[in-house]
């Protein structure tokens, strides 16, 4: 039992230049020695067995019960198994078997035919060859692929056990989204629903704005006096009340995207800004995505606003307790020492 013990942890500890890149080097360094040590004898392992259709299989164990046929597939030391699935489910209806093994270098998967399950779900166990060590990990290898329990049948009974968890997470995973769809399509109708509540309101705004115009034209017309003179903006009065006829939005800096700093030579698409606040935090760093005047967040690879990333990372920094928002372009400086406000304020002058 020891020297078992030892063969299983010498597998395990196999490097990628030990086991080799090829197929071959998969089967014959690290299958072949796990199917010996479950109690299978080489002489009783086809290798490049061929299937009705014409297909191949790597090792077929011979002279178990026919209703425990196992195959098992073997592919490059790092093949990606995804892409041979619909290959191993065709070997496993052309051979009737029960177990279908497809192992890389690194990982084997050991599927079954289960009742109402498409074959991609009917993934039993994913087992990484590293922790085949692993007493538990070992036991599930033993219980479907020992000899003993293939002569026996009781592998029959594992695979029945394993798909009544399966299933039963396949029915737990269905309510959930049942559940979450629910609560999804709720919100999806309130956001519907406020919408056109807003909308309704931007009406109701440009409404009263219109309705502030006319009423200003008649105060004006009621003296005989043209109302555009008044057009013109004058300075703010001593008191702080912007003079007549300025307009209502001229004391708010409009919005300049990053596009509009991009046309203006200012930055690039793709630029990195460093965030800021009282000093350069040169570890937070994000990319301009122009086009979307969005940022991209080097923590996560996502995209965000100016100023909702700044939030952010203010608060990841503990350099903010509370729930508002912040002034974006305050927060983000250029590898030169340029922050985004005083560039939009460059834009705004031009």
């Amino acid at each position: 039992m020891t020297e078992i013990k030892h063969e299983i942890e010498r597998i395990s500890k196999l490097s990628d230049s030990d086991i080799g890149p090829t197929e071959e080097n998969v089967k014959q360094k690290v299958i072949v020695p796990i199917l010996e040590l479950l109690g299978h004898k080489r002489e009783n392992l086809e290798f490049e067995y061929r299937t009705q259709n014409a297909g191949k299989i790597d090792v077929y164990i011979k002279n178990v019960p026919s209703d425990c046929k196992v195959i098992i597939d073997t592919k490059n030391y790092n093949e990606n198994l995804n892409d041979y699935i619909e290959q191993i489910k065709n070997y496993t209806f052309d051979e009737g078997a029960l177990l279908a093994v497809i192992a890389n270098g690194t990982e084997i998967r050991i599927y079954s035919p289960l009742r109402g399950v498409a074959f991609e779900r009917s993934l039993l166990y994913s087992i990484k060859r590293q922790n085949i060590n692993k007493e538990s990990d070992w036991k599930i290898l033993s219980d479907l692929l020992h000899n003993d329990n293939l002569q026996s049948r009781n592998v029959l009974k594992k695979i029945d056990e394993r798909e009544r968890e399966i299933k039963n997470a396949m029915l737990q995973e269905e309510q959930i989204k049942e559940e979450y769809d629910t609560k999804i399509e709720g919100i999806n109708s309130d956001i519907e629903t406020k919408t056109e509540e807003i909308e309704q309101l931007k009406k109701e705004k440009d409404d009263l704005a219109k309705e502030v115009e006319i009423k200003k034209l008649e105060i004006w017309n009621g003296l005989n006096l043209p109302v555009d003179i008044f057009r013109i903006p004058l300075s703010t009065s001593p008191i702080g009340i912007t003079s007549v006829g300025l307009s209502p939005n001229m004391g708010k800096a409009r919005k300049v995207n990053l596009q509009e700093l991009v046309d203006a030579g200012l930055v690039r698409n793709g630029q990195v800004l460093y965030f800021f606040h009282g000093r350069v935090f040169r570890d937070e760093q994000a990319e301009i995505v122009a086009n979307q005047n969005k940022l991209k967040y080097k923590g996560d690879e996502k995209l965000y606003s100016i100023s909702e990333l700044a939030a952010i990372i203010d608060r990841k920094l503990n350099l903010k307790h509370d729930a508002h928002g912040v002034a974006g372009p305050k927060y983000w400086q250029t590898e030169d020492g340029k922050l985004l406000h005083d560039l939009n304020e460059i834009v705004r002058q031009k």
